[in-house]
């Protein structure tokens, strides 16, 4: 793996760096004006998203025949490292960087030629419906149906968790199709439009109070034969592939880094008993081991990244990052906690908060970092078994 970006990668860089600017003047440094703008969740801000879009920044890795850039992996990494150190609102978008991808590897020509297009252009979004009441980490065991009547499937059922259904224009879908196979071959994957007859989405309150969870019922759904993905009966097969990407995508290390670097800064600026913080030997122990993790994370995600464009399969690499990533950002936050102390879990607006409350968001919001896309349990069974080939 080489280690050195080209010119043209580093020019790639400079022009992300100074747009953001431009869009978001101040937020460089993880100023607190930035910090209290920033929007929860994976919710698209559709204004942003088309400006992205029009740049050619959503889709840089696709082939130019269905939008994209045709360019490679690392310069979309590089492109979403700018836009989630920087707090760029929506910027992990589960359409582009989970639904593209798979929409590449298993999709017909017409998907390819439908969404990937909009998808570049940041016109349509994308969620998930993978999670149901009973089915959490053991995905297989789902019961939603998906039952084929002539040119169409018929689709009962419920999804659970679904972040940003409400603003969403499709879902991706997981469903099963034989109820009579074995649990991990009988599923197969469909597009379903959110405004199709017989979807209703309810809303579900989240840690933080926010509501970009949300439960989605199915009732007697028509989906077009057309909208199965890749085989019937290989959805199982499909959605592995696809969570490798989720979990390279959805927890990043950038969007928590942004929260660092305002830490850092916090501990520049505020004096307690005359010196700053930074001054306190403690306190640089902690910031030190936090800059150390974030340059692992780092290191494992191009990694990882770069395995991909070399066409390889991520055998546990994609665990090994998600697993790093959302326990280093509880680690994150509960450092910055013991750091700016009890303030620190006051929400912005109070009149004794620090850094626009962001921390007490982030110390509630990072609990389910090491449950989705899979738990932390889960990450390190893949790694022992793929990674360490050891016995199950």
């Amino acid at each position: 793996m080489d280690f050195r970006f080209t010119e043209d990668q580093e020019r790639l860089r400079q022009q992300v760096r100074a747009f953001l600017e431009q869009e978001f003047p101040g937020w460089a440094d993880g100023a607190p004006e930035g910090l209290a703008a920033l929007v929860p969740g994976y919710l698209p801000a559709p204004e942003l998203e088309r400006k992205l879009g029009a740049r050619g920044w959503l889709g840089l890795s696709w082939p130019v025949q269905y939008g994209g850039g045709g360019r490679s992996i690392i310069d979309q990494l590089i492109v979403d490292e700018e836009l989630a150190g920087y707090g760029a609102p929506g910027s992990e978008s589960i359409g582009r960087s989970i639904i593209g991808p798979a929409i590449l590897a298993f999709g017909s020509e017409e998907q390819k030629q439908s969404y990937l297009p909009r998808l570049a252009r940041g016109e349509i979004y994308f969620c998930l419906g993978y999670t149901e009441p009973e089915s959490g980490s053991d995905l297989a065991s789902l019961e939603t149906r998906a039952i084929a009547q002539g040119d169409d499937y018929v689709v009962n059922g419920h999804k659970l968790y679904t972040s940003g259904a409400e603003a969403c224009t499709y879902c991706y879908l997981l469903a099963r199709t034989d109820p009579d196979a074995p649990e991990r071959e009988g599923l197969s994957v469909f597009i379903v439009p959110m405004d199709a007859p017989g979807v209703e989405v309810r809303p579900l309150l989240n840690l933080l109070g926010v509501r970009w969870f949300n439960e989605v019922s199915f009732q007697d759904v028509r989906v077009p034969r057309a909208d199965l993905v890749g085989q019937e009966n290989r959805g199982w097969h499909q959605i592995t592939a696809a969570l490798d990407v989720e979990r390279l995508a959805l927890y990043p290390y950038g969007s928590h880094y942004r929260v660092f670097r305002a830490l850092l800064r916090y501990c520049h600026e505020v004096r307690r008993g005359g010196d700053t913080l930074l001054s306190v030997p403690r306190v640089r122990q902690q910031l030190a081991d936090l800059a150390i993790e974030f340059e692992v994370a780092r290191v494992l995600t191009y990694r990882a990244a770069w395995r991909r464009e070399r066409g390889e399969r991520l055998e546990y690499e994609a665990a090994q990052v998600k697993l790093f990533n959302s326990e280093l950002a509880q680690r994150l936050y509960r450092a910055a906690v013991a750091i700016v102390g009890p303030v620190a879990l006051l929400w912005g607006g109070s009149p004794r908060s620090e850094m626009a409350g962001v921390l007490a968001q982030g110390y509630l919001s990072t609990v389910q970092e090491t449950v989705g896309a899979g738990t932390s349990e889960v990450m390190r069974n893949i790694i022992a078994a793929r990674g360490l080939g050891l016995p199950r």
